[in-house]
């Protein structure tokens, strides 16, 4: 199945990952009603540490959404009870997430979305830091797994000859450096 996918590069590295987001009051994209709802550019914030998300209660009002319910709602200042929406989620390059229950926080700053798990486990997200530019990607659906340690492997045996110290450091038994075939070039 073909993925969507957008990447982000920032200036230097970055504490925060805030994208652009059209958010819409939810609805069918396979049969979307006529006219079709109106959405609102905001920013969101990528947060890996909330399990939900959540948008301001402004932009809960601009888009006129109706509440579906209520949720109780743990954060840093304890527990509250909160309404809860259905929307959905244009990201950047056209990756839609649709009908995402999120709850309501009385204000941000910054951004009017904070994107949780409840997003984020739809895809793939990787956050890089080459050259002190922070680059965040995501891609929906996962396409694939990525491993950094086999990626490392695939590299040291690329650039390792079969003579040459092993990378890991094992000595052999009088002390010397043990040979690349010997030890993890098997």
């Amino acid at each position: 199945m073909p993925f969507k996918a957008f990447t982000i590069t920032f200036s230097g590295r970055v504490r925060q990952i805030i994208t652009d987001t059209v958010v819409y009051p939810a609805f069918d994209p396979a049969a979307p009603p006529n006219p079709l709802p109106v959405g609102i550019d905001t920013k969101a914030l990528w947060d890996t540490g909330a399990s939900a998300s959540v948008i301001s209660a402004r932009l809960a009002q601009q888009l006129g959404l109706v509440p579906v319910g209520k949720a109780q709602v743990g954060h840093a200042g304890g527990t509250s009870s909160s309404l809860t929406y259905l929307v959905n989620f244009m990201l950047p390059n056209a990756v839609g997430i649709i009908g995402v229950v999120v709850t309501e926080a009385p204000i941000f700053s910054g951004f009017d979305v904070l994107l949780g798990m409840d997003v984020i486990l739809h895809g793939d997200l990787s956050i890089t830091h080459v050259d002190d530019k922070t680059c965040m990607s995501f891609r929906i659906p996962s396409y694939e797994r990525i491993d950094y340690v086999k990626q490392h492997e695939s590299i040291v045996r690329r650039l390792t000859g079969p003579n040459d110290p092993c990378p890991c450091g094992a000595k052999r038994p009088d002390g010397g450096p043990m040979k690349f075939k010997k030890c993890h070039g098997k």
